[in-house]
């Protein structure tokens, strides 16, 4: 369909412009590399227990510039006095409730998720591909066993972490 082109052949939708857009979503807001980001949180930093929502909600905050991922890294290490803060994203809540209905993903008696059979071998095969989400898995390797429940607890209970 070309820029600006009505459709007039399908009924109820006349007058209704199809224009093409400057830029596309960027990729920290597609649905997929959520969905892909968020299998390999709970593969790779949630053992046991599965993984709360705090969790996932704190990991995706903190994984888009170098800074930030320098920050939870020396909170989690205790190697300076970072400021932590926990925000809630919208995009990640969506992204629980797409994987959960696609079977990724299943919610435990104490509310942390754990990843199905299917989202196992969905995130084994992430992980296998060395060309994909490479920083991602550098940065969640880095991370994985030093940022506990008891770690996201604390950081409930504070202001700023």
């Amino acid at each position: 369909m070309k820029k600006n082109e009505y459709v007039e052949d399908i009924e109820g939708i006349e007058g209704i412009v199809f224009s093409s857009k400057a830029e596309s979503v960027p990729y920290k807001y597609r649905i997929s590399y959520k969905i892909a980001v968020c299998s390999l949180i709970i593969k790779m930093c949630c053992r046991g227990r599965g993984c709360s929502v705090t969790k996932l909600h704190l990991i995706n905050n903190y994984m888009y510039s170098k800074n930030s991922k320098i920050e939870l890294l020396n909170y989690v290490e205790n190697k300076e006095n970072s400021l932590i803060i926990l925000r809630y994203d919208p995009t990640v809540t969506k992204t629980l409730k797409f994987m959960h209905a696609d079977k990724i993903i299943e919610q435990q008696q104490n509310g942390c998720f754990r990843l199905t059979e299917k989202g196992k071998k969905f995130s084994e095969d992430i992980l296998s591909e060395e060309n994909i989400l490479i920083d991602e898995k550098i940065f969640l390797t880095s991370l994985a066993g030093k940022l506990t429940e008891k770690i996201i607890t604390n950081i409930e209970k504070s202001l700023l972490g």
